[in-house]
Parts: C-alpha cells; sequence; structure tokens
C-alpha cells in the first residue's frame, strides 16, 4: 500500500486538529435549559371513568393526590411519573359560563372562558395557549402546534380573535 505524501499530511493536519475542535466546540457551549412546554387535552366527548362512589375511582381520577411537590399519581396518569418534577397539573378551571351552553358547545370557549353562550354575536376571547405564543413563541422553533384528530377548526383563538385551523393529518405539511 502506497501512501502519497500530501495525503498523509492533509490526514495528520486534520487529525492534530480533532481534540482542539472538541475542546473549542464544548467551552463555547453553555448548558440548554430545559425547554417550557405547554400542553392542554381536550375531549369533546368525555372520558368514561369509574363514579365518585366507586372504590375504584381514587385510582382512576384525573387529578392527583396529595399537596403540590408531594403528590401521588393516578394510574390514568402514571405514565407521567418520569417528568413527576417538571410538570404542573391544573384542576378547578371550568368556567361558568361554558357551562350555560349545549355540552359540544363548549369546544369555543375551552381555554378563553369567553361568554359566547346563545344571546348576542358570536364573540370569543384569546385563548391561554395563544397568550403564551405571544410571550414566548419567538424562542421556540414552533410557536403553537394545533392538532386534530377530526380536522376542522380548532378552539384556540389568537388576539385577534380568529380560531385556529387545526392540523387534522400529520403527512401533509
Amino acid at each position: 500500500m502506497t501512501v502519497h505524501r500530501r495525503n498523509f499530511l492533509r490526514g495528520a493536519g486534520v487529525a492534530l486538529a480533532l481534540p482542539w475542535l472538541e475542546s473549542l466546540a464544548a467551552a463555547g457551549s453553555a448548558p440548554r435549559a430545559t425547554p417550557k412546554r405547554f400542553l392542554s387535552v381536550y375531549h369533546p366527548d368525555g372520558v368514561g371513568l369509574p363514579l365518585h362512589a366507586d372504590p375504584a375511582w381514587k385510582d382512576w381520577t384525573w387529578f392527583p393526590r396529595g399537596g403540590e411537590k408531594d403528590f401521588e399519581l393516578t394510574k390514568v396518569l402514571d405514565v407521567l411519573e418520569p417528568l413527576r418534577g417538571d410538570i404542573t397539573i391544573y384542576s378547578g378551571l371550568s368556567h361558568p359560563a361554558a357551562r350555560r351552553v349545549h355540552g359540544h358547545s363548549n369546544a369555543d370557549q375551552y381555554l378563553t372562558g369567553a361568554d359566547i353562550g346563545g344571546h348576542g354575536p358570536y364573540r370569543n376571547s384569546i385563548s391561554v395557549d395563544q397568550v403564551i405564543v405571544e410571550h414566548a413563541g419567538e424562542s421556540t422553533r414552533h410557536a403553537s402546534l394545533v392538532l386534530s384528530t377530526n380536522g376542522g377548526v380548532g378552539a384556540p383563538a389568537a388576539r385577534k380573535r380568529s380560531r385556529t385551523t387545526a392540523k387534522a393529518d400529520p403527512s401533509r405539511r
């Protein structure tokens, strides 16, 4: 096997520079903070769970038991155990105005709390996820992903009060 001098010198130069390049990259990069995310899930037709009087209810409720930091996840939420120190689960966010309209119409009030029920012109307000987009949208690759299994118009409303079109087919761009 014959190695030409120029090929040898080129390879040796690269080999000598590799450790320097690795240390330069490590020194210049600050550790990245864990990205902040917001996830909200809406079940338009509800979810079948045991009744409150059923002894199994305590294992299958959507909300953990315990305090803010020392909570116990239920069987519904136990898949979140690896994220336990990084998540916050809110409850009690139901809006009284949302209870006055037909149940399936509540999707438009989800995350807005707007009173859109049956009297006067339709007026929604900005949804909480879109408020988050206004504050954090420029520091993330995708400010908001509105996904749906059914397609159509999603519930989140932007500041301009227009509803957001949901993506239902992940294979389409």
